[in-house]
């Protein structure tokens, strides 16, 4: 029996393909796959997609912060395109929602159209992050979440948890399987957003960061200990 019946998870930009925006088929066929398995399993699921493979902010670190934002938006589009298309092609129901500012052959998002979705048992994508710069598509997907009564966040991204420092510079880095969101803001690790840590903290929405593997997000909606919880 599954612990969570409705959920939101965000697959990292890189679960699609790598930076240079050229996208895997055969990564978004696991992708597929995993969302088939929670489906069939009962599980309503909301997807955000992140937009990195194609743009973003911190990777560049100079240029025009806006410009670049917008780009990595637009990215997250070019990533849901291949998911719905993949989705469909095995019978999958799926709706695709973009935020305000991005435009595309989907419609804008509305939230009684997106929840009467999500609550038939469809997929539900969002496209375009909160349609803002300086906003990431974590807080995107933490708001989604809320407004989706999701049960929990499920940030599915190349590393496999939260460390108190960066594993990669200090290999004595402590990792951590729970951690509180008060925390996690004080010490400024900087896996997630620390503006949608602080939205999740206020609406005592769950977090969970995995590593993108396949079985992975089935694992965590079962309730297996992956990665690191944010409580």
């Amino acid at each position: 029996m599954v612990k969570y019946k409705r959920i939101l998870v965000k697959f990292s930009g890189e679960a699609f393909g790598q930076k240079g925006g050229k996208i895997d088929p055969k990564r978004v066929g696991q992708i597929v796959l995993e969302l088939q398995k929670l489906r069939q399993a009962g599980v309503k699921v909301a997807v955000v997609s992140g937009g990195g493979n194609v743009a973003r902010w911190k990777d560049a670190q100079s240029g025009d912060r806006v410009a670049i934002d917008y780009k990595g938006m637009n990215g997250t589009l070019k990533n849901v395109v291949v998911l719905q298309s993949a989705l469909s092609k095995v019978k999958v129901p799926v709706a695709v929602y973009t935020s305000f500012s991005i435009n595309s052959k989907y419609p804008h998002y509305n939230y009684a159209s997106a929840k009467k979705d999500y609550e038939s048992g469809k997929i539900v994508i969002f496209a375009g992050g909160t349609g803002y710069p300086f906003f990431t598509t974590d807080t995107a997907a933490v708001s989604k979440a809320l407004e989706m009564s999701a049960q929990i966040f499920i940030k599915s991204t190349k590393v496999n948890g939260l460390y108190n420092a960066d594993p990669v510079k200090n290999p004595k880095a402590k990792f951590l399987p729970k951690i509180s969101y008060k925390k996690i803001i004080a010490e400024q690790l900087k896996v997630i957003d620390s503006v949608a840590v602080a939205l999740a903290w206020e609406n005592k929405l769950a977090i969970r960061i995995i590593k993108w593997e396949q079985g992975n997000v089935v694992k965590a909606v079962n309730g297996e200990s992956l990665g690191s919880l944010i409580n």
